[in-house]
Order: structure tokens, then sequence, then C-alpha cells
């Protein structure tokens, strides 16, 4: 029987879901910062392309903005249990504040009318990115130790503008996206039912060999006896068989690359002078196929197991060493893909000038989370020393998404004619339905969002946003089953008897624990131009 060795990752994906729809980087625009996202409808800067590029129509002669954010994450777990699939405790911490002391993100907006109906632009911002770095001996190691999420978003925009009232926009969307993942792999339980798989082909042979010319039911029946029999003696207290056998775990780091076409549309509405506007817009789904690499670090194992090759190795008599023979019939580094798609979205916005000073708004987003019911990555197949397939199975993170709304509302209060103050409050939903599917990977809960924001106007082509959000996280609790046992296939079932048609990579730990006192602030700077 084939060993199969043991890791759960998880992408996206992956990397750290602390914003919406489990990836979503928060910001696409310093000045969108200030009211929390409630701006959809209000189409003051270049960065009406991400919110609705339909309010392209609205701006004066060319424009660009530039944008940079600044966050900081914070928080906390407390282990509650997570195990191996033996029962034993993972051991080690609680992975301390689990997020790097920083995570950045710009964006770069240009727009420019072609005539009075027809303006077109262009966008280039970050539509998901986050980032984990647990201690490298932190009890979830087997879920995830640390990973990161890289993307990038090119779109060129144009707008058409009926009358005063009603617009259209449009864009494409290239999407290039950059994943880093790191996981510890449970060797000893993997290689403890690998082993024992082992002594039970040796003891069931000879018996079983004889059995079948027989066919007789009785003596079947005492064949199945005697190899459970001389199997278990075998096992029992045999310092090849148990998960003594070896000591050390193994590591699997993953990096690839990949990139996808979408697309975005919207409609805007302006009535009562343009004091008050209506906005629809949309964003497509994006699929990508990342691909990457399988890079397998087994340094820290030791020790000696019998040989699947030769049952009768369970004597003592032709032990191999346990990580080369990992590395070259088990585990060997390859390729891998990850097929993902990244979900829609729906915004809908409402903006009103109330008085010449004081402006109101709220947004509301759908994203429709559902589509990622899982992460698979997979792996491909490579040729053992001895010219047979290695098959490592697929690596599968349960995410169970659900469809999530966010909602966000903001006012702007004009104190002169140089000074713009911004305010905003929202609450947007996890699409983490419940414990058992928040992974390692997936530290997030519901979110209640206050910023502030300033726009000065320096002079007539040239204004400055500054803006600062504080986002709160809701404690959550963490109880993920992995279904897929050490020695590579899925539960339920055991290391002996399992069907190879079930074939996997994971760990079947379970990760256990609480996240609390999670906080992100973010501070954000943002440079307006016009030509």
């Amino acid at each position: 029987m084939f060993y199969r060795s043991a890791l759960l990752t998880s992408l996206l994906l992956v990397p750290s879901a602390v914003f919406a729809a489990g990836l979503e980087f928060p910001w696409q625009s310093t000045s969108a910062m200030g009211s929390a996202n409630a701006n959809a409808a209000e189409a003051a800067d270049a960065s009406t392309i991400y919110f609705n590029p339909a309010g392209m129509s609205r701006l004066k002669g060319t424009q660009v903005s530039q944008g940079l954010q600044l966050l900081s994450v914070r928080g906390q777990f407390q282990d509650q249990g997570s195990s191996l699939v033996d029962g034993t405790p993972t051991g080690g911490g609680n992975g301390g504040t689990y997020h790097p002391k920083f995570i950045g993100g710009g964006e770069f907006y240009a727009v420019t009318p072609l005539d009075d109906q027809i303006t077109v632009g262009l966008g280039v911002f970050v539509p998901y990115g986050a980032n984990v770095n647990y201690k490298s001996d932190w009890a979830g190691r087997f879920s995830i130790d640390r990973g990161a999420i890289e993307s990038l978003n090119i779109n060129p925009s144009l707008s058409i503008r009926f009358d005063d009232q009603h617009s259209l926009g449009f864009g494409l969307s290239t999407q290039i996206m950059h994943v880093r993942l790191r996981s510890a792999a449970d060797v000893k339980n993997a290689v403890a039912g690998v082993a024992q798989n082992t002594a039970f082909e040796f003891a069931g042979g000879v018996p079983n060999a004889v059995c079948t010319g027989l066919n007789i039911g009785l003596i079947n029946g005492l064949c199945n006896l005697t190899t459970s029999t001389i199997g278990g003696l075998l096992t029992s207290n045999n310092p090849l068989l148990g998960t003594q056998a070896v000591q050390g775990e193994g590591v699997l780091n993953i990096e690839g690359y990949g990139y996808g076409f979408g697309w975005n549309a919207g409609y805007l509405f302006a009535f009562n002078d343009d004091k008050s506007r209506v906005s629809l817009s949309y964003r497509s789904k994006i699929t990508q196929t990342i691909k990457g690499e399988f890079d397998w670090d087994f340094s820290d194992v030791t020790g000696r197991i019998p040989n699947p090759k030769d049952p009768l190795s369970v004597l003592s008599t032709g032990a191999v060493d346990a990580r080369s023979y990992i590395e070259q019939y088990v585990r060997p580094d390859t390729d891998s893909s990850l097929r993902i798609t990244t979900p829609e979205v729906a915004i809908g916005g409402i903006f009103h000038q109330l008085t010449p000073q004081l402006a109101l708004m709220t947004s509301v987003n759908w994203t429709r989370a559902s589509r990622i019911n899982e992460l698979r990555i997979e792996a491909e197949d490579r040729t053992d020393p001895d010219g047979n397939t290695v098959r490592q199975g697929d690596v599968v993170v349960k995410t169970k998404f659900r469809d999530v709304f966010k909602l966000g509302v903001g006012a702007n209060y004009r104190f002169n004619e140089r000074w713009l103050g911004r305010a905003g409050v929202g609450y947007e939903q996890t699409p983490i339905p419940n414990a058992e599917a928040r992974h390692g990977s997936l530290p997030d809960a519901n979110r209640r969002v206050y910023s502030l924001g300033l726009n000065y106007l320096k002079d007539k082509k040239t204004s400055i946003d500054l803006a600062y959000s504080f986002i709160t996280l809701e404690d959550a609790n963490a109880n993920y089953q992995d279904d897929c046992h050490p020695t590579g296939y899925v539960m339920p079932g055991n290391a002996v008897g399992v069907q190879p048609t079930d074939e996997c990579t994971g760990n079947a730990d379970r990760f256990k624990g609480r996240f609390s006192n999670t906080y992100v602030n973010s501070v954000g700077l943002q440079l307006n131009q016009r030509f």
C-alpha cells in the first residue's frame, strides 16, 4: 500500500480571511475609507472607477487619484484542545498575534473625457490581500503556519453620459494573484498507519493464500482470525510500527501565481439638480487557476520504518530510512494547481446633498461568497525510483462560505472652501457560517467599522485625502475537522483497509480554539490631481 503523509493547507483564500467575502481587501481608496465605504453614489474623484464606472461622467477634465493604505491587525487565539488523528494534543502555543505588524495596499485611478458624452479611465487596485503569520510551533500548525495572498486588478473603463440624469459605465478586468502558504505535516501518525498496514499484509500473506485456495467458509473465518491475531502481535510494542518509529514533523511550502478575466458595469441616476444620486453597479466573478509548486521539507524527520514493498521488514530486517523513503516514494516535490472563483459583487448606493455643508450617503454590498464552498489544491503525479506513479491526492479546505452583505452609512461636512470632513460607520458579515468551517487560515468574524476622514483642497488642481478607520471583529470559535487521514485516504475509515480510490492529502487533525480581541487599525493617504 502506498504511504500517504499529511498536510492540510488553504488558500486563499487562505492567508487570513479577515475581510469581507473571506479574503477581500477592505479599502479601494482613502476617500472611501473616510466614509466607511458608504460612497458608492458620491463619485467625487477618479476612484469611482471601482465603485461605479458610470460616475466618471460627473468628473470634469482629466483627473488622477493615487492612494496608499497601511493596516495593523491584532488579535489573540486561545487553543481549546487541538488534536491529532490519534487524539493526542498537537502541542505548541497559541500562535501570538498571528499577523505581521503591517499590511499595505494601494491604488491608481485615472479618468479623462473624450467628449461631452464619453469618458474613459483606468484603475489599478488591490481587490484581495491578507497575511497570517503564526508562530511555527503553535497548536494549529497542522492547519496553517503562515500564508499570504497578494493580488492586482487592472481595470480599463468607459462611461456614457446620456443626459444630466442618466449615465452608464462598463469595464474589463485582468486580475493577477500570488499565493504563499506553509503548514506542518503529521509524519508520525502517517508512518504508524502505513507500518501497521505492512504488518497486517505480512500477517495475512500465507494464511490468506491457503484460505483463498480452499474457499471454505469456516476456514476463511479462522484465517481472518489468524491474520488479525498475528497482525496484532506484530504491531504490539513494535518500535517500528508506532508513532515512536519516527521523530519530527514535515513541512509543506506552496507558492503559485494565476490570473483571470472579468467585467463590471454600473448605472448612475442623478436628480434634484444633481443634489441626489442613486448608484447601481456589479462586478463579475473571476475564475483563476493558481499554478504553483509543492515544496516538501522533511529535514526534521528521523527514524526507520518497515519497507512497504517488503512485508518481512516488520521483523526489523530491512527497515528503511523514513526521510529518504518519504521524499522519494511518497511526497516528492511536484507542481500544484488551485482553481478558484472570486465571487461577484453587487453594490447599491444613495447620495444626498442635504445642505450646502452637509451630505449624507449609504451603500449596501452583496457578495456571492457561496461560490467558494471549498478550496481544492491538486498535486501533479510524479514517478518514483522504481518507475511507479506517485499520487499525492488533493488538499481540501471545507470553507462552506455563505453569501454576505455589508452596509455603510456616512456623511460629508464642508467646513469651508478648503476643508471637507468625512465620517462613517459600517457592518460587514463574515462568509464563515459556523465554528466547524473556521479553519486556521480563516480567522474571520462579523465586523464593525468606524471611520473618519479629511479632504484638503490645496489649490484648484490638487487635493489630499487623509483617513483613519478602526475595525473590530466579533470573538469567534473554531472547531474544524480535517477529513483526510494522514495515511492519505478520506475518512471515515482507518489506516487499514481503506480504498485507494479515496486518495487525499491531509492530517485528520482537529483545530479547536477561540479567536478574540481582534481589531484592525487603518490609515490612508490619497493625492487627487486635475490636469
